[in-house]
């Protein structure tokens, strides 16, 4: 991504000004990630500069084998490190010599215990970066999480925009399988439409650019039947309070965003119930709740349609902070907009693997007209140019995958820088 657009330099030079004053992020399952093979951009000199400096100290005698592996495992955790501010979450790192003998990931991605542990004792030695070690995490083993020290981090983050992953097999995964599913998703045949719908997507991305390049990723949860949502690491950048991911480019060009408005609530009424959630759901409910904000209705929804119960849906919103009494008014106006709607029935999850197959099947569409397709949760980027063509194909999709034969209608909304 060598083209920066004015408005995203804007943008990046305001991210690094408030990194410099940022807090840590919570030290939890949700703010973590794994370390994983970053490149820098092939034009990126300066990066090239500031990992030779800090090899001058770093090397010692180690041999020209050794030192080659010491570099590239530190590129790795440098370009991770600006992902880590940029997105707001702790790098995870093993430093149990012992992993790297038997865990898949590490020797896939040909992760090394002595390198690492050499770069984490350099960069918490010369005060780079927070390093917390051994916590237990989702039933793994101990694992050493870090986060950049400011002046690391504001000058780690355009390095980390400009960077990208290697676009490679496996493209189908399951987190959390259980069942032996794991092993069913690993063994799918080359024919599988996952495995065969996924490989024609990112053979057609390989000859494009955009900001944190890297493989789109259909990823279940549990079971096939579960999730089933498109990933890519260019739809975790900043969108709010730094609107980078906006103002970043496709093949040089500027971009756009097609948002499904309400889309899980509108999947839930018209796959359950062939009911149109209408024009405003979010805000029809904020009328009768009398709620100002429409982000905490927003909210409600995905915690009630993703809650197996009443009470972990309150637990969650508890644990937010988001108070209590506005729980309670947003769920009765909830009930009496929607009173066909049911909440705490885990159909959030069923909503996502919708989703997913509303997407994927919009970028396939887009493979075939030689359309760059990225997915954003529940949105697309495309270049602006296709911005009319993406909003007809979403809508004609949504309606096919959900069944709803006109009888409900999906609604998007376009972001541009």
């Amino acid at each position: 991504m060598t083209d920066n657009s004015p408005q995203l330099i804007v943008e990046l030079k305001e991210l690094q000004e408030a990194l410099q004053d940022s807090v840590l992020p919570p030290d939890d399952y949700d703010h973590h990630f794994h370390l994983k093979p970053l490149q820098p951009s092939e034009n990126d000199a300066e990066f090239n500069s500031i990992v030779d400096a800090h090899m001058d100290n770093l090397v010692g005698g180690r041999h020209a084998t050794a030192a080659a592996k010491l570099r590239r495992h530190f590129v790795y955790i440098l370009l991770s490190l600006g992902k880590a501010a940029m997105v707001n979450k702790w790098l995870v790192l093993s430093l149990d010599k012992a992993a790297y003998a038997h865990d898949k990931t590490l020797k896939s991605y040909g992760l090394l215990h002595a390198p690492i542990k050499a770069i984490v004792d350099y960069l918490e030695r010369h005060n780079q970066a927070v390093v917390l070690k051994g916590k237990k995490y989702n039933n793994n083993p101990a694992r050493t999480r870090l986060y950049p020290k400011p002046e690391m981090a504001a000058l780690m983050v355009k390095h980390f925009l400009e960077s990208s992953s290697e676009i490679k097999p496996p493209y189908v995964l399951l987190n959390e399988g259980e069942d032996g599913w794991r092993e069913t998703v690993a063994q799918l045949p080359k024919g599988h439409p996952d495995k065969a719908d996924l490989t024609k997507i990112n053979e057609f991305l390989k000859d494009h650019a955009w900001a944190c390049k890297g493989p789109v990723v259909l990823k279940y949860k549990h079971t096939v039947f579960q999730s089933g949502r498109l990933y890519t690491d260019h739809q975790q950048l900043p969108d709010r309070r730094f609107r980078i991911r906006i103002n970043t480019r496709i093949d040089g060009e500027s971009v756009c965003e097609v948002d499904f408005n309400a889309n899980h609530l509108r999947l839930a009424l018209a796959v359950l119930h062939v009911e149109d959630a209408g024009d405003s759901p979010y805000e029809d409910i904020m009328d009768l709740a009398r709620q100002r904000s429409r982000d905490l209705v927003k909210s409600f929804i995905t915690k009630a349609m993703g809650a197996s119960s009443r009470e972990a849906a309150h637990s969650s919103w508890n644990r937010d902070t988001l108070g209590s009494s506005n729980f309670r008014e947003i769920e009765a106006a909830t009930m009496k907009r929607f009173p066909m709607l049911k909440l705490y029935d885990d159909w959030g999850i069923h909503a996502q693997n919708l989703e997913g197959a509303i997407l994927r099947d919009v970028m396939l569409q887009g493979v075939d007209k030689g359309i760059v397709v990225l997915p954003v949760h529940d949105a697309v980027a495309v270049q602006q140019k296709h911005e009319e063509w993406a909003i007809g194909t979403m809508l004609e999709a949504w309606s096919r995958v959900a069944a709803s034969s006109g009888a409900a209608r999906a609604r998007v909304k376009v972001d541009r820088p």
